[in-house]
């Protein structure tokens, strides 16, 4: 695959302890300017907050790859695996596409590389005219994939998490909703806490941070 040989910047890190295995140390990318500087910064610390005792550290790193509409979601994902290295969450105001799959299901919100650390999300079909909204929104996807990063798996059952919401890991049936009616029965009823169930994952799968 050919790298975009662009430039990108270690510009600030949250530090949540001291450096361990690559899963406790979270690269943020932002590639280009999907989300200003402030709302980064904000998201950081909510993934942190989600992730107490399993994430050390949240970095963010600016990335700056030429400017396009849409993308394989197969090529960013390798592209920020080579260009950036660890574990990744990228995100980004490009179409995610996924080329193999059938026109209706082509696109998606986000995605998790299986054969390595790094997921990306797209800010394209979740903003809305509420700068708030489209930020949770941004935030409950992010959390959805790293959970797949951390080995958590989709479940249909809608449980509720510690702050109300469902969890993170909720999955709806797309084709039943419809991109419109998925957006705001399941994107926007996650909450920001993970469910019991994923709880006890991520502490047998992973244990907490001495």
């Amino acid at each position: 695959m050919a790298s975009y040989g662009l430039a990108f910047s270690l510009d600030s890190m949250h530090e949540i302890g001291k450096p361990a295995d690559t899963l406790s140390r979270l690269n943020l990318v932002r590639i280009g300017k999907p989300v200003n500087r402030a709302e980064v910064e904000a998201i950081a610390e909510r993934i942190g907050d989600a992730f107490p005792g399993f994430l050390r550290s949240v970095r963010i790193v600016d990335y700056e790859p030429p400017t396009v509409d849409e993308i394989e979601a197969d090529l960013l994902t390798q592209a920020l695996d080579q260009e950036v290295g660890g574990h990744i969450l990228g995100i980004t105001d490009a179409d995610l596409l996924d080329r193999s799959a059938s026109d209706f299901f082509r696109f998606m919100f986000g995605c998790k590389d299986n054969r390595n650390h790094v997921a990306v999300v797209s800010t394209r079909r979740i903003s809305t005219a509420d700068p708030g909204r489209s930020i949770a929104r941004l935030l409950k996807v992010g959390l959805h994939e790293l959970g797949h990063n951390f080995g958590l798996t989709h479940h249909y059952s809608y449980e509720s998490a510690g702050d109300g919401g469902y969890c993170p890991m909720s999955k709806g049936d797309y084709n039943r909703h419809g991109e419109r009616s998925y957006k705001r029965s399941v994107i926007d009823g996650r909450g920001l806490r993970f469910c019991r169930a994923c709880r006890r994952f991520l502490n047998v799968a992973h244990g907490q941070l001495a």
